[in-house]
């Protein structure tokens, strides 16, 4: 997704991209990413680009996190009986 991403805010073709990183990586080129000025894939450990595992780490931390809250939040949602207060039959009336 983020590559995807990464490529379409840059104006290039995000389908002929990705497919040039996933032939890169089969190849076992693990260190390839997108260089956006001249729209191709290279090394980017010759860029003197590094990911760091923190913000790696960080951001699948936050992913489980908001979705554990999207689960809390639609388990009470659901436990709650459906429609407004309950009124009271006025006094006389039968319920037939």
């Amino acid at each position: 997704m983020i590559p995807r991403t990464l490529a379409e805010n840059a104006g290039l073709n995000a389908m002929e991209i990705i497919s040039s990183l996933y032939a890169e990586n089969a190849s076992g080129n693990a260190k390839v990413g997108i260089d956006l000025e001249e729209g191709v894939c290279k090394d980017v450990s010759t860029l003197s680009i590094w990911d760091l595992h923190v913000t790696q780490f960080f951001a699948l931390k936050y992913a489980a996190d908001a979705a554990c809250t999207v689960l809390r939040v639609d388990q009470i949602i659901m436990s709650k009986p459906a429609g407004g207060p309950r009124r009271e039959q006025p006094a006389g009336m039968d319920e037939d």
